[in-house]
């Protein structure tokens, strides 16, 4: 389905808020796996290696088809991953937001790698 030109418009502006703020999220995440002293560094590094690994497929799958044929699949995607809140979908249309009303919303979470590795 494609998007209405109204929405495509406002679209754009949304797509830079929740771009920033996916890119804001990983960098925080980063921080996180780098700074949790209780890992050891093998064991950073791995989190952090997957996590890079993970979220450059998400930023893809989400950013990187930016039409107006795929802008609805873009939205559902980035309300899925929380990246915009209900007042910013607000200035869609009552048919786009109807499109994205029963996405479930599931953030991003840490997948910490496993300390211990042995190559006896």
């Amino acid at each position: 389905m494609r998007m209405l030109e109204s929405d495509w418009k406002k679209f754009k502006e949304l797509y830079k808020i929740a771009l920033d703020r996916f890119c804001l999220r990983v960098l925080a995440e980063a921080e996180t796996i780098a700074e949790h002293d209780a890992l050891s560094p093998h064991a950073r590094y791995r989190t952090l290696y997957q996590l890079m690994r993970d979220r450059d497929k998400d930023i893809v799958r989400t950013f990187d088809h930016y039409s107006r044929s795929s802008a609805l699949m873009a939205l559902e995607t980035m309300v899925s991953h929380d990246l915009l809140t209900d007042a910013e979908l607000s200035v869609l249309s009552d048919e786009a937001q109807a499109m994205v009303a029963d996405v479930v919303r599931r953030p991003h979470k840490i997948k910490w790698a496993e300390e211990g590795v042995s190559y006896d």
